[in-house]
């Protein structure tokens, strides 16, 4: 990860979220719960559910690391024989290389666990017959071949940014602010489409919140118009994914366990299965629950700490290098 990499403060973070929630699925009200049971952990609340889908960041782990009690809980699940899934906005690394991360922090998860955001860019990027050439927000190292057709990555050339026929903002982690006037401004002259890979806003990074390609597509979409095509949570698509790769698992007996209300909950509330929100060691760590809830209008059917609040003794958990860093 870049160390220049832009960031958030929680404040920032929140009005974000406020701000665009209009363009996000819509829940109905009454989808949403009317009140939150707060529990100690994801154990005490498991057997009412046969499914568990995880994200990760902030959930499993903040940054490089387990989130302590998170490699624990896991495997009690899956002892349990629990089905779980594994969802994550990251659509920057493939499939492999994140399992790969998971299991160095010491959780079990195979390749039918693993549902990506990156999985349906390609799809959307099937719809639109007339782009000849991508600009790609993500390095110029970015797999592009897993992607069809021409793929260029946007630097500081403002030409480029002119001649592609569409955008694909994917992995934020070394863009600039001079490269997103570059991409405003191309748009306002010429409107093309803009399909995203990962529509978070922010991710936990540890100590820090890191600024995702989410929150680059809206300020497109407030200075051109354009309104960007997202895949990933808080949409359809993963979630559709989870339950299709599930079919004898009863949506009542589903749970979408998450650490932000307008991707996790809202992505769950909007399927119609029930949600869990971890407040420890994710986005919302030390704030105002109660008060994200009222300024929101959304609020989980279940909130706890962290999934292994209380079960924290893993010296394994924390096993990983610095350096790696993955949702």
């Amino acid at each position: 990860m870049s160390i220049n990499r832009l960031r958030l403060d929680f404040t920032q973070a929140i009005e974000a979220y406020l701000r665009y929630a209009p363009r996000l699925p819509q829940v109905p009200k009454d989808a949403v719960p009317t009140k939150t049971a707060y529990v100690d952990n994801l154990l005490a609340i498991a057997d009412q559910f046969d499914l568990i889908v995880f994200d990760a960041f902030g959930v499993l782990n903040s940054g490089p690391t387990a989130i302590p009690g998170a490699v624990k809980t896991v495997a009690t699940l899956q002892a349990q024989g629990k089905k779980i899934a594994v969802v994550t906005n990251d659509a920057s690394s493939s499939g492999e290389a994140i399992l790969a991360r998971h299991r160095r922090r010491g959780f079990d998860f195979d390749n039918n666990s693993l549902i990506s955001s990156q999985q349906f860019i390609a799809p959307l990027m099937g719809e639109h017959d007339e782009v000849a050439v991508w600009g790609a927000m993500a390095p110029a190292d970015w797999p592009f071949d897993i992607l069809p057709g021409r793929i260029e990555a946007l630097g500081a050339d403002p030409a480029l940014y002119d001649a592609v026929g569409g955008f694909l903002l994917i992995d934020s982690d070394s863009w600039t602010d001079e490269q997103q006037a570059l991409l405003e401004q191309s748009l306002k002259n010429n409107p093309r489409p803009v399909v995203v890979g990962n529509p978070d806003i922010c991710a936990p990074m540890g100590d820090f919140l890191s600024v995702e390609p989410g929150y680059f597509a809206h300020r497109v979409a407030d200075a051109s118009g354009v309104m960007p095509q997202c895949v990933g949570k808080p949409y359809h698509h993963v979630f559709e994914e989870v339950l299709r790769r599930h079919p004898g698992v009863d949506r009542s007996r589903v749970l979408m366990v998450g650490d932000t209300v307008h991707t996790d909950v809202l992505g769950g509330l909007a399927s119609g299965i029930k949600t869990l929100l971890v407040h420890s060691g994710g986005f919302l760590d030390g704030q105002d629950i109660e008060g994200v809830f009222a300024r929101s209008g959304l609020r989980p059917h279940f909130c706890a700490r962290a999934i292994g609040h209380g079960l924290e003794d893993d010296a394994g958990e924390a096993a990983v290098s610095p350096a790696c860093c993955d949702a």
